[in-house]
């Protein structure tokens, strides 16, 4: 650019899924400090929508119309001179470039019908999108954004916020099952909406034993659909599970987070979410993904991560024939990590 960077109207588009949402505030952090008189809004799904609402960095939360039509209309309308687009995707670069905005900067990896392609089709600035067995951590490479501008970066550690009223209903909730607000707190979400981070419900069981055990009250959380799977654990276990899985809200789950001093969980969204309010102590499980560059980004927080060593791992689980690295992997492997 042969203008000095100088946005006035800026928007930020992450990946639709929570924990990408999550990865995203350090990016918005930081451009919030480059230009404090700039707008800044988000495009996010209406799942991921409450929880960037309480974000002090944004003007506004946009949930993302369905339709193409109405993406490019809503571009359009707002008229904004600078886009983020973290995702992948040729065709929202060419919605932005449509709209006619000027700045587009974005991954040079995007989707295309016949697989993926190094063009970075339709924006004006890119960054190359990290390799599968990449040593940073995603946020940190969302930043390089930044960079490809020529922008200083301050810094890139992970935030959420929760209400007084998402504390509240967590009060109430532990409350109403006897938990006193000192009890020792460990949560374990063993479920993901990708099925190809999924692991086998029966290989927490052990860790939910040892975890009970050593005194802690063990919750499990995750949506409606997951209350089922952890119902039927509960026969294996000689003490309760407090099972919120589709009890509580995103920012609930927040609230609930900074409560505890263990956290349990496949790569998926929670891994972040516990990073961003700072879990003392996380076990990751990973199946086909990378651990060091989908682990819990804050650097006092202990993490195990707990996976396969294949040669053929960290790969796309949607392209695997065997799924060895999460059918091999044992629960003795995490009731190890946990003890730990």
């Amino acid at each position: 650019m042969s203008q000095p960077f100088q946005p006035q109207r800026i928007l930020v588009i992450p990946l639709r899924y929570i924990g990408d949402t999550i990865l995203t505030v350090p990016l918005v952090r930081n451009l919030r400090r480059l230009f404090p008189k700039a707008q800044i809004d988000m495009l996010v799904s209406r799942t991921t929508a409450p929880l960037m609402e309480t974000c002090p960095y944004l003007d506004r939360v946009i949930v993302e119309p369905k339709s193409s039509l109405q993406r490019l209309t809503l571009l359009k309308e707002n008229r904004y001179d600078t886009v983020f687009n973290l995702r992948k995707s040729v065709t929202m670069a060419l919605l932005c470039q449509l709209a006619g905005i000027g700045n587009r900067i974005g991954y040079d990896k995007q989707r295309f019908p016949f697989g993926y392609k190094r063009w970075g089709w339709f924006l004006s600035k890119t960054a190359r999108y990290p390799s599968l067995r990449t040593d940073t951590p995603q946020p940190v490479s969302h930043l390089g954004l930044l960079t490809a501008c020529g922008l200083p970066l301050q810094d890139d550690y992970l935030e959420l916020w929760a209400t007084e009223a998402d504390h509240q209903k967590i009060t109430e909730i532990l409350a109403s099952q006897g938990i006193a607000n000192d009890a020792p707190l460990a949560v374990v979400h063993a479920a993901s909406a990708s099925h190809g981070k999924q692991i086998d419900l029966n290989k927490f069981v052990p860790s939910i034993r040892h975890l009970q055990a050593m005194g802690y009250q063990v919750i499990s959380t995750g949506t409606h659909g997951d209350r089922d799977g952890y119902d039927a654990l509960q026969s294996q276990l000689a003490r309760p599970l407090m099972n919120l899985a589709g009890k509580t809200s995103l920012r609930e789950t927040v609230a609930l987070y900074q409560r505890i001093q263990v956290l349990l969980t496949v790569d998926s969204s929670p891994i972040h979410m516990g990073a961003a309010v700072g879990v003392p102590k996380i076990v990751g499980v990973f199946g086909p993904t990378n651990e060091r560059q989908w682990g819990p980004h804050n650097p006092n927080v202990d993490f195990r991560p707990v996976f396969m060593d294949l040669p053929c791992r960290p790969c796309y689980a949607k392209t695997c024939e065997h799924n060895n690295c999460r059918e091999l992997l044992t629960a003795e492997q995490i009731a190890r990590a946990v003890s730990e």
